[in-house]
């Protein structure tokens, strides 16, 4: 597990800090950043409450993607920020530190209700996700290391993914980016897959043997 954060984006991670600040407060924060203090957003006052395009608006032009919830994960895997709402959602997409577990422990331990948690890889593709109630530090930590271990099996989510026929052979695009990933070619019986895509071909096979039975 990651106990620094000298490989991010420190630079960045200083903009964020010199414009939002940091509060102790869990409802007005909005990322978990990787030393464990909570970026202002002030989400707690509707008045002044800062919205995830004005965190993006920071970011340089070769950071954005082609829709927001790209440009939000290349600022994730960038800086090793947490994205989370303390109403019960947490979003991932870098292996967090231990100061960042600590603080998700604090933040959820003692909480009335769930908090749905799910990883992205730096496609912006889900790979995992489990929901907690007042969870165990250690469960947690198991649950991070089933997505970033090196062996760790990508549980892609099957509504992400799109599959499309032509002719015999059949492709699978990636919806978030609307990019084709991925190609069966009937003649050969071969699968042809970005390699950043590891792993997604048994989901593939599954879509496909779920479109011939349409």
């Amino acid at each position: 597990m990651l106990e620094t954060y000298n490989e991010y984006n420190q630079e960045l991670i200083d903009k964020l800090i010199n414009y939002f600040g940091v509060t102790n407060s869990k409802n007005n924060g909005g990322y978990i950043l990787p030393d464990g203090s909570l970026l202002n957003l002030n989400r707690a006052d509707r008045s002044v409450k800062q919205y995830h395009r004005e965190v993006t608006a920071l970011l340089p032009e070769e950071m954005r993607g082609v829709c927001d919830e790209i440009t939000i994960i290349n600022l994730m895997t960038a800086t090793g920020a947490i994205r989370y709402e303390a109403k019960g959602r947490v979003h991932v997409a870098a292996e967090p530190t231990q100061a960042q577990r600590r603080k998700l422990f604090d933040i959820m331990k003692y909480s009335e209700h769930d908090y749905l948690v799910y990883v992205s890889d730096r496609t912006s593709a889900t790979i995992g996700e489990a929901r907690f109630k007042s969870p165990q530090a250690h469960e947690l930590l198991q649950f991070f290391n089933s997505c970033f271990k090196q062996d760790a099996k990508k549980r892609y989510r099957d509504d992400e993914f799109s599959v499309n026929r032509e002719g015999d052979d059949y492709s699978l695009t990636f919806r978030t980016s609307g990019e084709t990933i991925a190609h069966f070619h009937a003649a050969d019986n071969q699968f042809v897959v970005n390699p950043e895509f590891t792993g997604i071909q048994p989901l593939f096979e599954q879509k496909i043997a779920s479109y011939k039975d349409e």
